[in-house]
């Protein structure tokens, strides 16, 4: 596969390559979320992984991992986007992604103030400002399009503009940072 330095040209190439499955890892699990089916360590491989890093902002880090089931046939995707991955509990599942070869890319993102081309890009220094004028949001029915066809499970929300924003890395474990979990009203 050709590799880019754009993130979402990679996932668009992988999804041409048949990569189309949404993957998310769930406790021990690797979970396929279009067929709703959960997947051991034994069971996948990682094909291909890509780390790509902000040259702007070191610390802002995304991970893309292409991922097969061979004796099911299945491709797919495992977005990283915030590179939670790395501070997620030892098991078979978690490590195997952990420790998969990554093809390391740095993109030039410091002229331009949106991530993914829609989402305002909030940087550390910005957040220091005023802490508490953001939060991090998950799993908020409200999100904005996810550019790789699949879904954000968290976003940043900048509550004095009341807009969705894209926080850095440094910003996502810092813990000023207050989360707020979505719960659907009664």
């Amino acid at each position: 596969m050709g590799v880019k330095n754009n993130m979402i040209e990679t996932v668009i190439d992988l999804n041409k390559l048949g990569y189309t499955e949404d993957f998310r890892l769930t406790g021990e699990k690797l979970h396929g979320v279009t067929q709703n089916v959960n997947y051991n360590a034994d069971q996948f491989e990682v094909d291909y992984a890509y780390r790509f890093e902000s040259s702007d902002t070191p610390e802002d880090t995304s991970l893309v991992y292409a991922i097969s089931i061979p004796k099911k046939g299945i491709k797919g995707i495992l977005l990283d986007v915030l590179n939670n991955s790395a501070s997620l509990p030892d098991n078979f599942v978690n490590n195997k992604i952990r420790n998969a070869e990554l093809t390391v890319l740095t993109h030039d993102d410091s002229t331009t103030e949106l991530k993914f081309g829609h989402i305002p890009k909030v940087h550390k220094s910005k957040f220091n400002e005023n802490p508490h004028r953001y939060e991090l949001r998950k799993n908020y029915p409200d999100f904005p399009a996810c550019p790789f066809g699949q879904s954000f499970s968290m976003l940043g929300y900048d509550k004095e503009i009341k807009q969705y924003v894209w926080l850095v890395t440094s910003i996502i474990k810092d813990k000023r940072l207050q989360e707020n979990d979505y719960k659907k009203p009664q």
